[in-house]
């Protein structure tokens, strides 16, 4: 059996790339319409002001972000390596650490280069919501930076596609 190539498997969105977080960054939205799960990875250069670095979560009718919500808690836990960068000494430290989510929000660690994957299941958008407002197929990330310059940046990765092929459908 063939094994796909990552192309052809998963989608992959630059929802915010490399920039400064300073002042933070509005929602960026991916849609799960035609998805089952998505990574989210917040990748971070050095991190003057953890504490007032929040990320949060909202859910959306689409990626204009059409009557968004906060999404209390979109997973479990997420994860983080406190990422050393490969030229250190640390090279083989490739381990990430899986931290409970409480209340849809968490805020940085004060360790530079950090990396950061939120794993969400396109279920776990609408969960706690009635059968009428089912269709809220959109996933987004608030980053709120009221601390100083952090530079970072957020990538998708959509996987599980509905339908397979050369070319994943659209995320965006």
């Amino acid at each position: 059996m063939a094994i796909p190539f990552a192309a052809e498997s998963w989608k992959v969105v630059n929802l915010v790339p490399p920039v400064s977080l300073a002042g933070g960054k509005a929602a960026q939205y991916v849609s799960l319409a035609n998805y089952a799960h998505v990574d989210l990875v917040l990748m971070t250069g050095a991190v003057t002001s953890a504490a007032s670095t929040g990320i949060t979560f909202e859910r959306a009718l689409d990626t204009s972000g059409t009557s968004n919500q906060t999404v209390t808690a979109p997973t479990q836990a997420y994860y983080y390596h406190n990422g050393a960068a490969l030229s250190s000494a640390s090279i083989a430290n490739d381990t990430y650490v899986k931290t409970t989510l409480t209340g849809g929000t968490f805020n940085l660690e004060a360790i530079a280069n950090t990396t950061y994957i939120i794993p969400i299941d396109a279920d776990d958008i609408s969960r706690s919501l009635s059968s009428v407002q089912k269709n809220f197929n959109t996933v987004g990330i608030v980053i709120d930076s009221s601390g100083g310059a952090t530079i970072g940046a957020v990538l998708a990765i959509l996987s599980q596609p509905r339908y397979s092929g050369a070319s994943p459908p659209s995320a965006v």
